[in-house]
């Protein structure tokens, strides 16, 4: 695992954020659909 650490810190970071975007916003978008249905 120690001899493959040669990545770039600005995609490792990128992916770091999307994951917890997606770890945040999953959850939210059945509520999200929910009240789209009912005020439509």
């Amino acid at each position: 695992m120690a001899s493959n650490e040669n990545f770039k810190d600005s995609a490792s970071k990128r992916h770091l954020f999307l994951a917890l975007l997606a770890l945040v916003s999953m959850p939210l978008l059945p509520m999200l659909m929910g009240w789209y249905t009912y005020l439509a």
